[in-house]
């Protein structure tokens, strides 16, 4: 399920709309899918005139975890995402705006398993909602890296 639906439209030129979703993701899996993009996205540091302006949103996966020391063995690299883990909590939390329903706000999150397979770094993350839609955890499997 998408959560954007986008139409592509040739008859005259060519244009991208974003056309009416009925199925839009909503609830729980839009705060999965919001901590995923979170999670994989650097922060940046831009020049704007003579100042520097840092963009802290992000869990910074990519600064973390790929270093040679990192991926070197297991504990270093369960370290290094559950400081992306951190990170990202950190940023969703402080980009919650008060018009976002409770089952969408993000209350923790952390590192369940690792799991290294056929040199894929596997981690299982579980989200915790500050109001769940169903009683089941709310775990997902994310890919890391290849080592």
């Amino acid at each position: 399920m998408a959560d954007i639906d986008f139409i592509t439209d040739l008859t005259d030129a060519f244009a991208i709309t974003m056309g009416d979703n009925p199925q839009s993701v909503v609830g729980n899996r839009a705060l999965v899918n919001r901590f995923e993009i979170t999670f994989l996205s650097k922060t940046r540091t831009y020049l704007f005139g003579e100042r520097t302006v840092v963009d802290g949103y992000g869990g910074n996966a990519d600064r973390y975890l790929n270093k040679p020391q990192v991926l070197n063995n297991v504990q270093s690299i369960a370290a290094a995402i559950q400081a992306c883990i951190d990170a990202t909590v950190q940023s969703i939390e402080a980009d919650n705006s008060s018009g976002v329903p409770d089952t969408e706000k993000l209350q923790k999150a952390e590192l369940i398993n690792l799991d290294i397979l056929n040199g894929v770094v596997t981690a299982v993350i579980r989200v915790y909602p500050v109001e769940v839609e169903d009683f089941n955890a709310i775990d997902f499997r994310l890919p890391i890296t290849r080592i």
